[in-house]
């Protein structure tokens, strides 16, 4: 996942730097612990990249961060319990 921290990096208007750990496969969205000095803290934060290229002709002027999390576990309760269960109902819903 260093082509999305990377992303990140060049993208970010705080221009901050994350851990990725996680991507959701039907769209370009991911997760990364922030990090600071180097090291992870607990805050997770949720970015949609558009894989520019950084160019300062052309600086970011929005926000690439979807939404912030105080902790795995929040991200995890608050981001990707409600959509495995909203997949669950539309894919699999079919085959019962």
């Amino acid at each position: 996942m260093a082509f999305a921290a990377n992303a990140f990096r060049r993208e970010d208007v705080q221009r901050g730097e994350v851990f990725v750990f996680a991507r959701r496969q039907d769209r370009e969205d991911f997760a990364g612990l922030e990090l600071e000095n180097g090291l992870p803290t607990g805050k997770v934060l949720y970015f949609h990249p558009v894989f520019g290229n950084g160019s300062t002709d052309s600086p970011r002027t929005w926000n690439i961060i979807v939404a912030t999390y105080p902790d795995v576990f929040d991200f995890v309760a608050q981001c990707v319990v409600p959509d495995m269960k909203d997949w669950a109902l539309e894919e699999d819903a079919e085959d019962l």
